[in-house]
């Protein structure tokens, strides 16, 4: 049992999934089918969080030719490598623009995000999850920006109970 600080709607045409913040800055991140019940579900807990302090250091991230964020594979600080899971391939491509609005019990406001998916096997025998998550994403909220790394696992979504 937990309690969500936060509700977010992202937008990230076609598709449009829920997230459900965590005291902790980990969250849930839900995609809802036709019927409203949620079809998959993914925990995410943050890895790092990087402010770049200058232009040079945003390039590094969000060039359009060599940034980071978009390559076919992410590597993380101890070495794991990632492969990108939005449209695989052996090129960059351009991060997904998330926007998102997050409703809490006493505001609202919105972010807009620069963003990749990249998954690596875990290589457990199941029920354990076939994979694990890498997701990089640079924000924008509320005149701030920076670079969040969060690291997450599928949630079989039998498994809530949202109340």
């Amino acid at each position: 049992m937990t309690s969500v600080q936060a509700v977010g709607t992202v937008s990230a045409p076609p598709v449009t999934f829920h997230r459900l913040y965590l005291p902790d800055g980990g969250f849930f991140q839900l995609h809802l089918d036709a019927e409203g019940q949620p079809d998959e579900c993914r925990y995410f807990s943050v890895f790092d969080n990087i402010t770049p302090g200058n232009e040079e250091d945003w390039r590094f991230w969000l060039d359009r030719a060599e940034g980071l964020i978009g390559w076919p594979e992410f590597q993380t600080k101890d070495g794991k490598s990632y492969g990108r899971r939005w449209n695989a391939g052996p090129a960059r491509i351009a991060p997904r623009r998330l926007d998102e609005r997050i409703e809490t019990a006493r505001n609202e406001l919105s972010s807009v995000a620069q963003a990749m998916l990249y998954a690596a096997p875990i290589g457990a025998p199941p029920p354990a999850p076939s994979d694990e998550y890498i997701l990089v994403e640079a924000i924008e909220q509320q005149g701030q920006a920076w670079v969040r790394i969060s690291a997450g696992l599928d949630i079989n979504p039998a498994s809530l109970s949202l109340a």
